[in-house]
């Protein structure tokens, strides 16, 4: 992928309000509870970007967006961490 994509991707999240937790590389934004791995950035067309982060999710639950999904466990660590 073009750096150039990967720069107009994370422009995008943080438009929307996503910032970027370095030690997880993760974007999050507690508000709408998503977030999106780099991975799932490089690997997915800017266009799935912008479809997951219109989806409504009623922000009841934490919504994350991996390649490979996180286990159960990582998704307990970063429930519990992000609140």
């Amino acid at each position: 992928m073009a750096l150039t994509e990967l720069v107009r991707k994370a422009d995008l999240l943080e438009a929307g309000g996503y910032t970027y937790n370095l030690d997880r590389e993760l974007y999050i934004n507690r508000k709408a509870k998503k977030a999106f791995s780099v991975d799932f950035l490089e690997e997915k067309a800017l266009s799935e970007l912008e479809r997951c982060m219109g989806e409504e999710t009623g922000a009841k639950e934490w919504k994350f967006y991996f390649t490979d999904g996180p286990s159960p466990g990582i998704r307990r660590e970063l429930e519990r961490i992000l609140g």
